[in-house]
This record gives structure tokens, sequence and C-alpha cells, in this order.
């Protein structure tokens, strides 16, 4: 017994210099990089599985300039910044929208400098979020192109794990949502105006049954964005199927696509419909227990947009309990009342 475990650990100490000889013989490399593995297997999946999407952009907030940090020491980080500054870049979104919301009351109450104050400060934070996100992107696409050999959106690999099939897909999300910021902030941020083509293309990639759907709706954002990129598509069709795909996995970010696409194309109708889509879903319904972050992420873009709509007719956001309905189809507008309790 002592022998073999001897051989055991001798071999232990073998793989281990190997490795720190493969790592350039760089020794504080190895740690880093370990170190970021580490990090990817036990930490990402609980933060994954937990719907708290604020807990999460303070988390990327916090944390994204300790790991980028570590690439002083030769650390890999690319995919984990990617992930940290996806969620950073949300919580510059959350207070840019809130902005947009102070500037629609104020527009509705006809008080023209705080309108103009609060569209300012909009602004402000779009660009920041879409820094943010632009950084996102800018490492994934980095990562993938060196680690895989391929040109993203012109050539598609074979993953080694899901892990990079995620961190892949987040990616071009935070590519397209720098491209959509950079334009509310007013192309400050110089965001290339071909990510949208690009990740049109890249995904395609990957598996639209086994990602929920995301990757048709996605797409099928891009066709209604691009000029002449919807001939011969059917593009709501296509959002119908992936939200039944988003539906069936516990993941409702095509929900959100349908949604976001519906109010770029000034589509009320639609737009109300996926915020009664993603409110009102089959009662069987239940958020993927790995991914709850993600459908929560897609919860935080829906609630918005009903916001959006709610705070421009009537000058409150959506009230609780109301995700899914509007004030000029509730028949008992005591739901809309105001409790007095809430102003004490």
């Amino acid at each position: 017994m002592a022998v073999s475990g001897l051989i055991r650990r001798s071999f232990a100490g073998l793989v281990v210099g190997v490795s720190v000889l493969l790592s350039a013989c760089d020794p504080v490399a190895f740690v880093g990089n370990q170190s970021m593995r580490f990090i990817e297997r036990n930490l990402v999946p609980p933060l994954l599985k937990d719907d708290d999407a604020i807990m999460a952009c303070q988390s990327g907030v916090a944390l994204a300039p300790l790991i980028v940090a570590t690439e002083n020491i030769g650390a890999n980080i690319d995919q984990l910044a990617t992930l940290l500054y996806t969620t950073a870049g949300l919580c510059a979104e959350i207070t840019s929208f809130d902005h947009e919301m102070r500037y629609l009351r104020a527009a509705k109450a006809g008080m023209i400098e705080e309108a103009q104050d609060a569209r300012t400060a909009q602004k402000r934070f779009a660009e920041t979020a879409a820094r943010r996100q632009l950084k996102s992107y800018e490492r994934f696409e980095r990562y993938y192109e060196k680690r895989y050999d391929i040109k993203i959106g012109d050539q598609c690999t074979d993953f080694y794990k899901d892990f990079d099939e995620l961190v892949y897909m987040l990616g071009l999300l935070s590519g397209l949502q720098a491209l959509l910021n950079d334009i509310i902030a007013g192309q400050v941020v110089g965001v290339p105006m071909d990510v949208a083509a690009k990740a049109e293309r890249a995904f395609t990639c990957l598996d639209n049954e086994k990602w929920w759907g995301v990757p048709l709706g996605v797409r099928a954002v891009v066709w209604n964005v691009l000029p002449g990129a919807d001939e011969g598509k059917d593009v709501w069709g296509a959002f119908n199927a992936a939200m039944a795909l988003g539906e069936k996995s516990g993941i409702r970010v095509a929900h959100a696509m349908y949604a976001l696409s519906a109010a770029g194309k000034a589509d009320d109708e639609r737009l109300r419909d996926g915020i009664k889509r993603y409110a009102n879903v089959p009662a069987e319904f239940k958020p993927n227990p790995d991914y709850k972050l993600v459908d929560a992420l897609a919860g935080f873009i829906v609630t918005s947009l009903s916001d959006r709509l709610w705070t421009e007719g009537t000058g409150q956001r959506t009230p609780p309990g109301m995700l899914g309905k509007f004030w000029d189809e509730t028949p008992d507008q005591s739901e809309l009342a105001v409790d007095i309790d809430d102003l004490l």
C-alpha cells in the first residue's frame, strides 16, 4: 500500500510538473489559469442557478476588475470576462432605463428641464452599458477565434463543452446589446455596425433546440432589423417556434426577443402579445433550474418593455401583479387603484 501511494503521489507530481512546463515554465501563470478553471467549474454554475438578476449584475461590477487583473500574471480570463462584463452591463442598463422612465414621466407632466436632464442621464448610462457589453463581445471574439481557429460569423466549430457554447451565445448577445445601447447613447462608443450581421450568421453554429430557441429567436430579431434580411423569411413564425421551444425548456429569452423586435417595429399589438406570452406561460412551465438567471434576465427585458408602455399610458410603471395586463384592457379599474398604505 505504501509503495502504491508513493507511485500515485509521484505520478501526480509528474502531471503538475508537466503542466507547469506547458505553461511556458511559469508556475504563476499555471496557478492563475487553474484558479480561473476552478471558478468556471464551481462558482459560475451557482450564479446561473440564482434568479436574482440584480445580484448578478452587481457581482459583475465587483468582480470584473479583480478577474481582469489576473491577466497580469498570465491567466486566460477571456471567457470569465465575457460573463462578468455581460452582467456588469446589465447594471448600467438598469440605471439607464430608470432615467428613461423619469424622462417619460417628466415629459408627460410637461416638465421640460427635468425631461432633458433625464434623457441626458439615460444616454450616459447607455454609453456605460455599451462600453461594458462591447468589452464582453471583444473578449468572447478574441477567445473563440484564437482557441478554435475560426472567424466569428464566417465559420463554425465543434465546441469542447457546454460552457463554451453558453459563453459563445452570451458573447453574441452582448454584442447586439452593445450595438443597441450605443445607438441610444448617440453612437459615441463606436460599436461596429456589422455586429448584427455577424451574430446572425454565428448563431447558426448553435443547436436551436438545445439552447431554448434562442439562436432562432435572435436571428429573427436581426432579420427584422437589417434592411432586406427578412426577404423570404417567416420572421414572426420563427419567433413563435422559438417561444414554443423556450416554454418547453424553461427559458423565455425568445419571448424577450419577440417583444424587443415588436417594439423596434413599433408594432404595439405584437409587443403586448410578447409581454402577455411571457407572463402567461402554461401552468406546467417551470424555469430551468440550471439557468434561472438567464430566464430572469429575459424577465428584466420584458418587464422594462411593459413599464415603458404603462408609463407612456398612465405615468406609472407596471403595478404589482399586472405584468401581462394593460390599463386600457382591464375591465376592473379597481386593480389599478393605489393602496393608501403605499403612500405612508
